[in-house]
């Protein structure tokens, strides 16, 4: 246990190292803001503080040095009411959340595994809701990313920014604020005086349209109306997905794809397609599909939707009175920035490159266990059980996600203050 608060203790050093040099941009309207903060891994939230004067943030990191910042997504009259019905809500910018968590990605069976703590069955990948051993719901996950996991979630960014938020809602790029979450995934806020005072329903509506939720497609006596390729919105964005999926596969992975049977199945929708796929390059506007081809059109557009629609939590943008981490503050389970991220350069981001707070020196940590992964342009382990000299930046990252704790000889070097 003493190891474990002495490596706390060394976190809460380097932190407070970065904020006494921090500056940090304040949201807009911060005055209006409610914020909060978690001092230690164990502690309690402490909430319901407003700041006047934006140094006076500056002040209580530096003072408090806590793990983990927030603030709110909401504007009040009274942001520092300690009951929310007294804090007089005015509005809240639109906040979604993009997390690798809810994506698929197939390297989770590489960098990802679970326990079992009943009776320590235990497993790769994303954990199950109960152990298939036992039946317990007690499981403990041990959960990474790497490269193509955070590549999975920028596409997700750019296709919410660009063919949802920009194109379909007309929000302008200078509303739009793209925010590495500092752990797995991204924020991208929207700050708009549009979406201010839409209550919970509205933007339920929004999360509902940008996942494709409720989109109900029928044919009506074996027709069917085809939008052109440039139609706008989810007409035009399911024309060209149906589109991409036929023009990218052989008819027998289409085939596949819509769990036909071999032989005759598959010689009979493959006319359909080349007709879809004809109709689709030469029309000019919309256009009336009949006969069977109605059929193979539905069941590949059901899986255009599920390619074209974006996966954010509902949970997040719904709720009009979010606490959400403040930009440019460290997150106390990895020590990464929560870092802000130019469109132009989401492409090109690394969170293991540029959100590394603490770049200079070397530490050895005992590390309990951690998958390869690339930190700094450099790959690193895996390791289990092990004392390794790491860069601070990792060293810092692996304390905070619980997968190491400083070594015995460290903890004597900054007990001499050496760091």
């Amino acid at each position: 246990m003493r190891s474990f608060q002495e490596s706390e203790d060394f976190v809460k050093r380097l932190f407070k190292s970065y904020y006494l040099k921090w500056r940090g941009d304040p949201p807009r309207e911060y005055h209006k803001r409610e914020y909060a903060f978690m001092l230690s891994r164990k502690g309690e939230m402490i909430r319901h503080i407003s700041f006047e004067n934006w140094n006076e943030m500056k002040e209580f990191l530096v003072k408090n040095v806590p793990l983990h910042v927030f603030y709110s997504s909401a504007y009040y009259l009274q942001p520092s009411a300690p009951e929310m019905e007294a804090k007089d809500w005015i509005g809240a910018d639109l906040v979604f959340d993009i997390d690798v968590d809810h994506l698929y990605t197939s390297c989770k069976e590489d960098h990802d595994n679970w326990m079992c703590l009943d009776c320590n069955f235990n497993g790769k990948g994303v954990a199950p809701e109960e152990c298939p051993s036992c039946s317990s719901k007690k499981i403990e996950s041990k959960a990474w990313f790497c490269e193509k996991c955070i590549d999975v979630a920028k596409e997700e960014v750019i296709k919410l920014v660009e063919d949802f938020l920009i194109k379909d809602f007309g929000f302008s790029p200078s509303e739009i604020e793209i925010v590495f979450s500092g752990r797995r995934g991204f924020h991208v806020h929207v700050e708009s005086d549009i979406v201010r005072e839409l209550d919970q329903r509205a933007r339920r509506e929004i999360v509902d349209y940008v996942k494709g939720t409720g989109l109900v497609l029928r044919e009506k006596k074996k027709k069917l109306l085809i939008p052109p390729l440039n139609a706008q919105g989810w007409p035009g964005r399911i024309a060209r997905g149906v589109y991409e999926i036929i023009n990218s596969r052989s008819t027998h992975d289409v085939a596949k794809l819509l769990c036909l049977k071999k032989g005759k199945g598959i010689t009979e929708i493959e006319g359909q397609l080349k007709k879809i796929l004809s109709k689709l390059e030469g029309a000019e506007g919309y256009w009336m599909l009949e006969g069977e081809a109605c059929k193979v059109w539905l069941k590949i557009a059901e899986k255009a939707v599920l390619n074209m629609r974006c996966e954010v939590d509902e949970r997040v943008t719904t709720d009009i009175k979010r606490l959400i981490r403040l930009p440019e503050t460290l997150h106390g389970n990895t020590g990464l920035i929560v870092s802000k991220i130019k469109m132009k350069d989401l492409e090109t981001f690394d969170p293991y490159v540029h959100a590394v707070a603490f770049r200079k020196d070397e530490v050895k940590v005992k590390i309990v266990s951690m998958p390869k992964i690339k930190f700094l342009g450099q790959e690193w382990g895996p390791y289990r059980d092990t004392i390794v000299e790491v860069p601070l930046g990792l060293a810092v990252y692996l304390i905070c996600s619980g997968n190491a704790i400083i070594s015995d000889e460290e903890r004597r070097h900054h007990a001499k203050g050496d760091i």
